[in-house]
């Protein structure tokens, strides 16, 4: 058996942590884009970033590469601000989108277990209430509940797709522009896709979902542009 040095112990425990934090802070700026919390066109200072994240400026930078590679970020005058979404890149998103979630739903309506049907059933009333009381919680729920139709789809890979194109998305921001009839109608959507899921019906569950994912669309076409 070969002698490890103990400095080697060390510096892959060094690199793995290094590692560890980088995954952090991106995932941490990731989700404060997307959800809206670091707005459109907002700078990015990676030295107050640091400071706030608490940790080096290496994991930051590291960071701001990886959320420029994703579009979600981009250099402005020698510094890093958020980007802002034209009307023709949120339709390109949402068109993708509609395609991955109706195949989602649609697997899921084949492939779910019964555990699975049950934990998917469990979401229909904290995901179907009509007023408009309900969408803070709906939009912190909003992701949980569709990942779990995703993951009824038995497709790992779909999952890591549908994810990765949650750029732009139903965030408090957005949930702020919908009327109480728009949350009606998308609490029927979700409710119809909980059902048809749970029964079995990959047709009307893959429908269902393209015709959620495309109503979303619409209303924010309709508010933001």
């Amino acid at each position: 058996m070969t002698e490890q040095h103990p400095d080697a112990s060390s510096g892959s425990a060094g690199r793995v942590s290094a590692r560890r934090r980088s995954e952090e802070v991106y995932w941490t700026l990731r989700k404060e884009i997307v959800d809206g919390v670091l707005r459109p066109n907002a700078p990015l200072v990676e030295d107050e970033i640091a400071a706030r994240l608490g940790v080096s400026r290496t994991p930051v930078r590291e960071s701001m590469q990886r959320l420029m590679a994703d579009g979600l970020i981009r250099s402005q005058r020698r510094r890093w601000v958020v980007h802002e979404y034209t009307q023709e890149e949120v339709a390109h998103l949402y068109e993708v989108r509609a395609g991955l979630e109706a195949q989602a739903a649609r697997l899921a309506a084949l492939r779910a277990t019964p555990e699975e049907r049950e934990t998917i059933a469990g979401w229909r009333e904290r995901m179907t209430s009509p007023t408009a009381d309900s969408l803070c919680d709906r939009v912190s729920s909003n992701d949980a509940f569709h990942d779990s139709i995703t993951a009824a789809s038995g497709n790992r890979r779909l999952l890591e797709m549908i994810r990765a194109n949650r750029l732009f998305h139903f965030n408090k921001r957005i949930a702020a522009l919908y009327s109480a009839e728009e949350i009606a109608l998308s609490s029927r959507q979700h409710g119809d896709l909980i059902t048809a899921v749970c029964e079995g019906d990959a047709d009307r569950a893959g429908q269902t979902a393209r015709e959620h994912t495309e109503y979303s669309l619409e209303v924010i076409l309709r508010k933001l542009f």
